[in-house]
C-alpha cells in the first residue's frame, strides 16, 4: 500500500511563516509541526502558562482538522526555555492528558535558545 502526504491546515491556528505545514497526514499517522502560544490572529499570549495553554489548544485544533484527537497522540516533544519552566508545562500537560487511559510518550527539551518571545513549543505524532 502506498501512502501520500496530505497537508493539514486549519484557520483556527496561526499560519506558519515559513514553508512549513501545520501538520502532515501520512497513512494512519499525523505529524504536527511545532505549536507555540500564538492564537489564530498571530497574537502571542503573555506568560509561560498562557503560552502553554494556547500551544496545546493549537495542537488539538490541528489534530481535529486531520481527523484525529488528543486521545490518539502517541508521542510529544516539548521545548521549554529553562528547567524551572517544567513545573508549569507539566501542569498544563495534565489539563490535557491526565485523565487518559494511556498518556502519550514525551520528550522534554530545555532549550535556552528557544526563539524569543516564545517560551514554549510542542509537537506531536498521533494516530488517525
Amino acid at each position: 500500500m502506498e501512502f501520500k502526504k496530505e497537508k493539514i491546515y486549519t484557520p483556527l491556528v496561526a499560519t506558519p511563516t515559513h514553508n512549513v505545514s501545520q501538520a502532515i497526514k501520512y497513512g494512519d499517522l499525523v505529524f504536527v509541526s511545532g505549536m507555540v502560544g500564538e492564537d489564530e490572529n498571530e497574537v502571542l499570549r503573555e506568560g509561560l502558562e498562557a503560552q502553554c495553554e494556547q500551544a496545546f489548544l493549537n495542537m488539538k485544533r490541528v489534530l481535529e482538522a486531520a481527523g484525529s484527537s488528543l486521545e490518539k497522540v502517541l508521542f510529544c516533544q516539548i521545548f521549554i526555555g529553562k528547567r524551572e519552566d517544567r513545573a508549569i508545562a507539566n501542569e498544563v500537560w495534565d489539563r490535557f492528558f491526565l485523565n487518559m487511559e494511556v498518556a502519550p510518550a514525551r520528550y522534554t527539551v530545555v532549550a535556552p535558545t528557544v526563539a524569543e518571545p516564545y517560551l514554549f513549543e510542542i509537537t506531536c505524532v498521533a494516530g488517525v
